[in-house]
């Protein structure tokens, strides 16, 4: 592995046998690592769109970097729930379900869709470089407010669908 200012890759890596999430009774995350108790928590995905259930990165206050965790899947039950919830919490991305109706005027995509979060409106300006194909045929599309929807197989949405969203 290569070595940066002196540190590998390892060197920022979590134990997952050593670490241990919960939930204070505010519902804040809470992380114990080698003796200390870390309550002012931020995790962060090293890939949010390709590997979005590995590489997940932990800071303390005041973005204190404590280390990577590689693979959450090998936390204890608890841990992995309490910090797939944070996860869950900041990357909100519904999955669309279905177009309803979707068109194109001067540049603008609007349209009715069905997602695991109900029934949206959607817009989106400059769609060429607001709807972003994704390894696994999968697709992102981001809204006029920043909001991101996956689509989990855009091969199998309907030729017309495909043709607006330039995909």
């Amino acid at each position: 592995m290569s070595e940066t200012c002196g540190y590998s890759y390892e060197d920022f890596l979590l134990n997952p046998q050593k670490v241990r999430f919960s939930r204070s009774e505010r519902g804040s995350l809470i992380l114990e690592l080698d003796g200390e108790e870390y309550t002012d928590l931020k995790v962060r995905r090293a890939f949010p769109l390709e590997e979005s259930n590995r590489y997940i990165g932990v800071f303390a206050a005041e973005d204190q970097e404590l280390g990577i965790l590689e693979d959450p899947q090998q936390l204890d039950a608890q841990s992995r729930q309490a910090l797939r919830d944070e996860l869950d919490k900041i990357y909100f991305q519904p999955q669309v379900l279905a177009f309803n109706s979707l068109d194109e005027e001067f540049g603008v995509l609007r349209g009715q869709i069905e997602t695991t979060s109900g029934p949206r409106q959607l817009e989106i300006r400059g769609y060429r470089t607001n709807v972003r194909v994704l390894s696994g045929g999968r697709a992102i599309i981001e809204d006029v407010d920043g909001n991101r929807y996956l689509i989990a197989n855009w091969r199998a949405l309907p030729r017309r669908t495909r043709e607006i969203l330039g995909l």
